[in-house]
């Protein structure tokens, strides 16, 4: 089973305490082929990259990898392959560029025909650093080329409209060469992040959202009580979280949102969220 998520909080040290609510939609279920998982993340003005192309059959339970990290944003995918079916790291999400981590749940239409006309659209600096065969890769790399385009590729200063007007564009490329090649809408639930802001588009799969504005009584360190065996009431005022999920049944309980089809999702520094139209 495909899994995408996008984390962003205001306290790297609260992982464990603001994914809580959400451990049982950060698990999946792989079978017994599975096409490899990953996740990216950022600590200490760094990106890291955990991936695992060969992943063992079972279940991914992407709580127990995060919940002692110190990290503030984290994308993380697992895989359900569609194009690219090498188990190897260069086919396995998330993607990176300098700052920007991407990854995707769905499959582009007619790639197989639309490839060489999509990559004459990015700019040859941008066109080496792909690696593997996915059509996701080739996506990501996509809107790298709309960023260039805008200047906005190198701006930490990013805008949350500049990211949602390279979805679109991105969007509505691919839907132009699909249809040409006589394709169908492509699934496009993608997340992108350059550690700052996030963006997160829902297109052919379900999306939820899930957001935390303090927490009045952790469950997880009220666990820690004392030595008589005592537990105490711990509260997070002041911690905030974002979570996007893409295709967990379990994104479907109390405290989430339902993003509805053809929606942009936003999220800016200070996470603040906002929804608009895939297409102006």
């Amino acid at each position: 089973m495909s899994r995408l998520f996008g984390y962003m909080a205001n306290e790297p040290e609260r992982i464990r305490c603001a994914l809580w609510p959400a451990r049982a939609a950060l698990t999946s279920v792989v079978g017994d082929n599975p096409a490899g998982w990953g996740i990216g993340l950022y600590q200490g003005g760094e990106v890291l990259l955990q991936k695992r192309p060969k992943a063992p059959p079972g279940v991914v339970d992407f709580y127990a990898q995060l919940r002692d990290l110190r990290t503030d944003v984290v994308v993380g995918h697992v895989r359900s392959a569609t194009v690219g079916m090498a188990q190897k790291m260069e086919n396995t999400h998330p993607y990176r560029f300098r700052s920007w981590l991407f990854a995707h749940a769905g499959t582009l239409a007619e790639f197989g025909q639309i490839r060489e006309e999509l990559l004459e659209s990015v700019p040859d600096f941008l066109r080496r650093n792909i690696r593997g065969q996915t059509d996701s890769e080739h996506v990501f790399h996509l809107f790298l080329a709309f960023l260039h385009d805008a200047g906005k590729l190198e701006d930490p200063s990013i805008t949350t409209s500049a990211a949602r007007s390279a979805v679109r564009a991105t969007a509505a490329f691919l839907d132009r060469l699909t249809t040409a090649a006589g394709g169908g809408a492509s699934e496009l639930n993608l997340v992108a992040t350059n550690g700052r802001i996030m963006v997160a588009t829902r297109r052919g799969r379900p999306m939820g959202m899930l957001r935390s504005s303090g927490i009045a009584d952790c469950p997880v360190c009220r666990t820690a009580g004392d030595n008589r065996g005592e537990t105490r009431r711990v509260a997070h005022e002041h911690l905030r979280s974002v979570l996007l999920l893409s295709d967990g049944e379990a994104a479907q309980g109390p405290g989430w949102e339902a993003i509805p089809e053809n929606r942009v999702v936003t999220v800016t520094h200070e996470l603040l969220t906002d929804l608009a139209p895939l297409r102006e």
